[in-house]
C-alpha cells in the first residue's frame, strides 16, 4: 500500500523527502512524528523491508497524512536495495536519510533546506550528530570537518559521517545511480567515496541535528565485522580508481587493525562515551 503526497508550496520552496528503510520496529513512529511536525515542505517515504509485517501495524497514527508514503517489499531486500527503491519514490528536491532508530532534531528539515539555498554549489551535506549509548546512558558529539576539501580528505581515511545526518540533491544522487546494491553494509561509505570520484561538492551543517543510537540490534554493533569488511572493499575500490599505487597498503594495514579490535573493546568505548 502506498499513500499519496501533495505539494502545495510555491515554486521556490524546496520539497524535502525523508527516506527511511525499516523492518517496522525500533522508534519508527517517534521518528516519523518528528518529521511530520517540522516546518517546510516535507514528505516521508518509508520502505518496509519485512513481508511478514502487517500493513495495519505500520504507522497507523499517520496513515491519513498525505505527506506519508509507505511501501512494502514483497521479499526482504536488505537496506541498500530498499533505499534505492525508496529513492525512486522520492520526488523531493532534496533527500534526507534517517534510520528508524535515530531521532532527528525538530529543526533538521528547515536548517537543511536553508543550507542548500545558501550553498547552491553543494550537492551533499552532513551535520554533526549526538552519539547515544542507551545501555550506559552516555552521550558524545560526532563531528568532523566543514570544508569540502577537508571532508573529502577525512573520508579517504575513514567514514566519520552518521548516515542519518546526510542530505543530498536528489537529481545528483540519481545521476550517480543511487546506492551500489553490491554493498549490503557500508553502502553509505561506498556512496561517499563514489561521490568524491565524481566531483560531488560536500558541505557540513556544524550543529547536532540527529541523535544516533548505539544498541545491540543496531547494524553498527550487531554486524560490525561485516560492516568493516564492506567498508574495506569500498576503500580498496576507491584506491584502485583514484589513489596512488602505495595507498592500498595503508588501507590494508588500517583495516587489519580495525578487525583486530574485539567487539567488546568497541562496546566498552561507547559505554564510556567515546567513538563513532
Amino acid at each position: 500500500m502506498q499513500n499519496g503526497c501533495c505539494r502545495d508550496g510555491g515554486d521556490n520552496e524546496m520539497l524535502a523527502s525523508i527516506l527511511i528503510a525499516t523492518m517496522g520496529r525500533h522508534r519508527l513512529d517517534d521518528v516519523v512524528r518528528v518529521y511530520l511536525r517540522q516546518q517546510g515542505e516535507v514528505e516521508v517515504v518509508v520502505i518496509v523491508d519485512d513481508p511478514s509485517v502487517s500493513d495495519a501495524d505500520v504507522l497507523p497514527e499517520f496513515r491519513s497524512d498525505q505527506r506519508l508514503k509507505v511501501v512494502f517489499n514483497d521479499a526482504n531486500l536488505g537496506v541498500t536495495r530498499s533505499l534505492n527503491k525508496g529513492l525512486d519514490v522520492c520526488r523531493g528536491d532534496l533527500v534526507l536519510r534517517n534510520d528508524d532508530d535515530d531521532m532527528p532534531r525538530a529543526d533538521r528539515v528547515a536548517k537543511t533546506i536553508a543550507f542548500f539555498n545558501d550553498h547552491p554549489a553543494c550537492d551533499l551535506v552532513y551535520s554533526f550528530a549526538q552519539g547515544i549509548n542507551g545501555d550506559a546512558g552516555r552521550t558524545w558529539i560526532i563531528s568532523g570537518p566543514t570544508a569540502d576539501a577537508d571532508i573529502k580528505a577525512r573520508l579517504r581515511k575513514r567514514n566519520f559521517i552518521v548516515h542519518s545526518s546526510i542530505a543530498f540533491r536528489t537529481h545528483r544522487l540519481k545521476q550517480l545511480g543511487g546506492y551500489d546494491a553490491t554493498f549490503r553494509y557500508a553502502q553509505d561509505y561506498d556512496l561517499y567515496l563514489r561521490c568524491i570520484r565524481a566531483g560531488v561538492v560536500f558541505g557540513c551543517i556544524p550543529e547536532v541535528l540527529v541523535e544516533h543510537a548505539y544498541h545491540q540490534e543496531s547494524i553498527t554493533v550487531k554486524r560490525r565485522r561485516r560492516q568493516i569488511l564492506c567498508s574495506f572493499a569500498a576503500r580498496l575500490i576507491h584506491d584502485a580508481e583514484a589513489s596512488g599505487e602505495d595507498e592500498y597498503w595503508r588501507t590494508i594495514l588500517s583495516y587489519l587493525k580495525l578487525l583486530a579490535i574485539p567487539n567488546t573493546m568497541r562496546t566498552l568505548r561507547r559505554r564510556l562515551g567515546f567513538g563513532r
